[in-house]
């Protein structure tokens, strides 16, 4: 079970700095058509608001990515739990030790403090 428990964090932690990554991408491409429509005095109002809702709605759907990976996660966990409580001691059917949800055999913690 560790090792799906340590491949779990791993594409969760890929997807998290995936998503930032992407997120300062996006807001960095954006930024040069901004600024340079925030130039032309006529429209420099509007476009200043058009960037702050380009801005929020990016941010947005990065934080909800974010949250999805990490209910995912301890979903996951969960799961984790479960088949971990069926099979037993040593992948034996049964009559596994209680332990909380998505705690590691042994009572160790996980690396980053996540069940």
């Amino acid at each position: 079970m560790e090792r799906w428990r340590g491949l779990k964090d791993l594409v969760q932690d890929a997807v998290d700095g995936g998503s930032r990554a992407v997120e300062r991408l996006q807001k960095h491409a954006a930024k040069l058509p901004f600024d340079l429509l925030e130039q032309i005095p006529p429209i420099s109002a509007p476009v200043r608001g058009i960037r702050l809702v380009h801005d929020t709605v990016v941010s947005g759907v990065h934080v909800a990515i974010r949250l999805v990976n990490r209910v995912a996660g301890y979903t996951i966990d969960g799961v984790l739990f479960v088949v971990e409580q069926q099979e037993g001691p040593a992948g034996t059917p049964g009559g596994g030790e209680a332990s909380a949800p998505g705690a590691p055999a042994g009572g160790r913690g996980t690396e980053r403090g996540r069940p």
